[in-house]
């Protein structure tokens, strides 16, 4: 078993063969973290929410539910999940998304950067877009189709444990959202954990 903490707006990445399970924690609680994930045989095969949704046929991802990728495979299955709430439609932050809503882009750490140079670091090319599970982000869709942000649901100590189906490239990036109700206006670092089969 191995542990890390990916410290307050920062990503990082790691390689899991198939079998193995990552566990993500809201230490503090009330944080979001982009997960995302390609496959480590096949740059061009990565996690898509949108195939996810379309297999599951619900926005509502949890417990039991599969993660797949692009090409309608299965790359995660989850097995505990403390919390339930997850987001599927959001695209990561970026430098453009904090222009747009908070005028403040310039230098402001997001999940879109941290999750590229990470994954980069261990030979996967850049991606131009990022449509990743926001783990513990509460969104909803009101009557009006109109999509809430609400602070997540995660208590101190709530996790989320992900069992790899074949071998992947993960990255997880503590959402740099301290502008807003994502993370209930302050950012925090989560944890870790990497089991073996």
């Amino acid at each position: 078993m191995k542990e890390y903490i990916i410290e307050k707006q920062t990503g990082r990445a790691f390689e899991l063969k198939k079998g193995e399970s990552i566990t993500v924690i809201d230490i503090e609680g009330k944080q979001v973290a982009d997960f995302f994930a390609v496959n480590a045989n096949n740059h061009n095969e990565f996690f898509s929410a949108g195939v996810t949704v379309d297999c599951k046929e619900s926005l509502l991802i949890t417990k039991d539910d599969i993660l797949y990728t692009n090409l309608y495979q299965a790359m995660f299955t989850i097995t505990q999940d403390d919390v339930g709430v997850h987001d599927m439609m959001i695209p990561c932050c970026r430098p453009e998304t904090y222009d747009h809503f908070y005028n403040n882009g310039e230098g402001h750490s997001n999940c879109f950067d941290n999750i590229n140079q990470n994954l980069q670091e261990l030979g996967v090319p850049h991606f131009n877009t990022l449509q990743p599970m926001n783990l513990f982000m509460n969104t909803s869709i009101t009557s009006e189709k109109t999509i809430v942000i609400d602070p997540p649901l995660s208590k101190p100590g709530d996790r989320i444990t992900l069992k790899a189906e074949m071998d992947a490239i993960v990255c997880i990036s503590a959402c740099s959202v301290s502008e807003g109700s994502c993370n209930n206006w302050e950012c925090k670092p989560v944890k870790v954990i990497i089991e073996g089969a």
